[in-house]
């Protein structure tokens, strides 16, 4: 019997589905003109440590759905799959809940990003559950796992899912209750779009325990010290609205020191060793 070739990434998967250009777009204006969100984003968005916050998330999954493209075998770039899956028809569900709460009724290039915002979220769940069942109907299977994660780091991501799905489920259902919990103060809407994010990084945290190889989430070990940064900087630019006395801020910055962790662990575990040179012998003349 002759062994199952590995299944490619499609092509349509890697561009068309992960779109980092997309989130990319909405990261930016989010992470460089947080505080003029009236004009420069579908909703008006305070304090503008969220807007940041929600930012600094969107670029973060940029960085990971730019790495995974590189991939070409789906074992090794699915993973990021995981966030669109989870993060857009969450989005889309807070969309249509808040849809009052849109710049619906403005002009100009607030009007452009609004409607932007409603056509691609109205349309792109669509589009990543056909080209998913696309790719699921290729042939082929996944390579064997080379190098599994060790326990230390199963047990942070184990940490991640186990404090993030259930945070991301109340805080979608009833944000009104959540609010307590979250180190400051946060509306509806934004409440909602921060629960899609905490979704969709726990079912990426579980994805990850699931996949339990190096050459398959070392997109994912790669972008999550990035995210950290990003989140520093988001904190050092609007953090004086965070409420350090509650225990909601110091589970963030637990969160945050874990990406760290994450990313060093992924760099020292796919760092290849160089080969050694070979040192040339000196040659010695015998005479008879």
């Amino acid at each position: 019997m002759e062994p199952i070739a590995p299944k490619p990434f499609s092509k349509a998967m890697r561009s068309g589905v992960v779109g980092p250009a997309t989130r990319g777009l909405l990261g930016a204006l989010l992470f460089l003109l947080t505080t003029r969100t009236a004009k420069y984003f579908a909703w008006t968005i305070e304090p503008p440590l969220t807007a940041a916050v929600l930012g600094a998330n969107y670029l973060g999954s940029t960085l990971l759905a730019i790495l995974a493209s590189r991939e070409p075998l789906w074992a090794q770039g699915r993973i990021s799959i995981s966030v669109a899956l989870v993060f857009s028809p969450i989005m889309t569900a807070a969309t249509f809940i808040h849809l009052g709460t849109f710049h619906l009724h403005s002009s100009g290039i607030t009007m452009v990003i609004t409607w932007f915002w409603l056509i691609a979220y109205g349309l792109y769940p669509i589009q990543l559950a056909v080209l998913l069942v696309k790719q699921l109907r290729i042939p082929g299977g996944d390579p064997p796992r080379t190098h599994p994660l060790p326990f230390g780091i199963k047990a942070v991501l184990a940490v991640h899912a186990a404090v993030l799905l259930p945070m991301g489920v109340l805080m979608f259902a009833a944000p009104g209750v959540a609010r307590p919990l979250w180190p400051w103060n946060v509306p509806a809407l934004s409440m909602r779009a921060l629960a899609a994010w905490s979704l969709a990084f726990g079912v990426l945290a579980l994805h990850a325990i699931i996949e339990n190889d190096v050459e398959r989430v070392k997109v994912v070990l790669w972008g999550y010290p990035i995210l950290g940064v990003l989140h520093i900087i988001a904190l050092v630019r609007f953090g004086e609205v965070v409420q350090w006395g509650e225990p909601g801020a110091w589970m963030y910055v637990a969160f945050l020191v874990s990406t760290f962790v994450l990313g060093a662990y992924g760099l020292k575990a796919t760092r290849r060793p160089k080969p050694k040179r070979s040192v040339p012998v000196a040659r010695t003349d015998r005479t008879a």
